[in-house]
Order: C-alpha cells, then structure tokens, then sequence
C-alpha cells in the first residue's frame, strides 16, 4: 500500500506545474516509469526484459535511459529502444509514440498486432486512435488522459490510473 501511495504522490506532483523544475521529456519519463509500475502484463512479458520502445522522439528515449538506469519493473531489467518508423518495432512492454509519429497510428497497431504492448502517445486525439495513455499539457501541468478499452491482450490498468487521469474514456 506505501509503494502505491508513494507512486500516487509522485504522480499528483508532476502533474502540477512542473514546467518550472524540468522539462516535457524528463517529466513524461518519470510519468512512463510510474504507469509501468500500476500496469500487469501477461505471463509472457513479465519475464526477460522490461522494453519501453520509443517511437519518433529521441529526447524522450534519452530521458528514459537517463532516469531508468537501475531501475526495474518488478524483476524485470528495464531495456529502452529507440524506432524511427513502425517497421522497426519490435517486442516491447509499452510503446511511446511520439505527437509527430500519430499519424501513423494504423501501421503501429498493425505491427504490435496481438501483442500485449501498451500504447502511450502525446497528442490530443490519440486515445481515439488506439493509445490507451495519452499526455496532455493543461495549464501548464502534464496530465493524462486513458483508454482503459485500448489496454489489451491481458494488460491490466490499476484503477488508480483511472482515478489519476483527467479524462477517462
């Protein structure tokens, strides 16, 4: 119960004007590290490596190397990969597809297929379109957005993602 209270805490202060004290990709990384934490994954991806692939942003791969470094997902090792086109995809627990890479949406789906990967995008729309986490910039404060529908292939959300989020759809 403290390790999600402390996560919750963690969450509410980034999500509160944190412009101020780091930027969109640093905080957007420390976001990704904490849903990882209220999210379970099938049988299949809760062994090996953890691998949060990044697609289209390599500001935010940097900053998730930088702020994962020794850090797990449970007992899994965390693995940040870098995709400049969906092509390029490979297995991966959660995918962060960058605003500019949106709009390629149809082919990621069609490359993720059946696999239990959790979409994380950055552009309002992007639930609609298949993300199941999506950041929002609401006067001056990162927050998210969740579909919890979008989560699928035996990926569960905690409900304290939904209770976190700013809209639930």
């Amino acid at each position: 119960m403290k390790k999600y209270l402390l996560i919750i805490v963690s969450l509410a202060f980034f999500s509160t004007g944190i412009f101020g004290q780091t930027s969109i990709p640093k905080a957007q990384s420390m976001f990704i590290y904490n849903f990882s934490r209220l999210i379970e994954w099938p049988a299949g991806f809760s062994t090996g490596d953890f691998v949060i692939g990044v697609l289209g942003h390599s500001d935010i791969a940097n900053e998730l190397k930088a702020y994962t470094t020794g850090k797990k997902v449970g007992v899994q090792s965390i693995k940040v990969e870098e995709y400049k086109d969906p092509a390029e995809i490979g297995k991966c627990n959660i995918l962060f597809v960058s605003f500019g890479k949106t709009k390629e949406m149809p082919a990621i789906l069609s490359k993720i297929g059946g696999s239990s990967t959790l979409i994380i995008a950055e552009k309002r729309g992007a639930c609609d379109d298949g993300a199941a986490i999506n950041f929002l910039i609401v006067n001056n404060a990162l927050k998210f957005e969740i579909k919890p529908s979008n989560a699928k292939n035996g990926i569960k959300l905690s409900s304290k993602l939904s209770d976190m989020a700013t809209e639930v759809y």
